[in-house]
């Protein structure tokens, strides 16, 4: 217990001069417009990085991804949830959202930041993560859209020198994220302006 007591101490003291280290912002790579092949959003990605859908996963990796931890990767989970009402749809969220989670994210992340942004004018809540991993640190964050109908959450992570550069990206991509149809309940598609 006083042993994870410490390494989490030491892991915010050591985010927290990152942070104040990472204040000015970098450049965003160049990005390039992708569409969900359902139609439902479009987003931005790094030109020539490669997409992978299953299911209500989108991942997009840098071209030359090899699957190994220490990569950058991005992650777009959406799902419609079948009711309008609100303590419903939060329940089917939170079935949604805690598998994914723990289907990328292991026990060893702790969050270390949480913050409020929005995407495509929704309100959303951020939580940047970090773990120790060799000489270095794990560092990602986790953005769970808040909105009516649907389940949505980006996750973006890698190793701590890829990450702080990839940041000023991320923030961009969901800054070009935008969702073009919802499912209605009733199975009626509702176009979005």
């Amino acid at each position: 217990m006083r042993k994870n007591l410490y390494r989490s101490i030491l892991i915010l003291l050591c985010l927290g001069l990152l942070a104040g280290c990472a204040t000015a912002s970098g450049k965003s790579l160049p990005l390039e417009d992708y569409t969900d092949p359902h139609g439902r959003y479009t987003f931005a990605i790094p030109e020539g990085w490669l997409t992978e859908t299953e299911a209500e996963i989108l991942k997009v990796t840098p071209p030359d991804y090899q699957a190994n931890e220490e990569e950058l990767v991005v992650y777009v989970y959406t799902a419609p949830t079948d009711t309008i009402d609100t303590a419903t749809h939060l329940e089917q969220a939170k079935e949604r959202i805690e598998p994914f989670l723990y289907s990328i994210l292991d026990d060893d992340y702790a969050v270390v930041n949480e913050g409020q942004t929005k995407v495509d004018k929704y309100p959303a809540m951020l939580l940047d993560f970090a773990k120790p991993h060799a000489e270095s640190y794990m560092l990602g964050r986790v953005v769970i859209v808040a909105m009516p109908f649907y389940v949505l959450v980006f996750v973006g992570k890698g190793i701590e020198a890829d990450w702080e550069a990839f940041l000023p990206t991320y923030r961009e991509m969901l800054k070009q994220f935008h969702l073009t149809s919802r499912v209605e309940p009733e199975g009626n598609e509702v176009i979005l302006p």
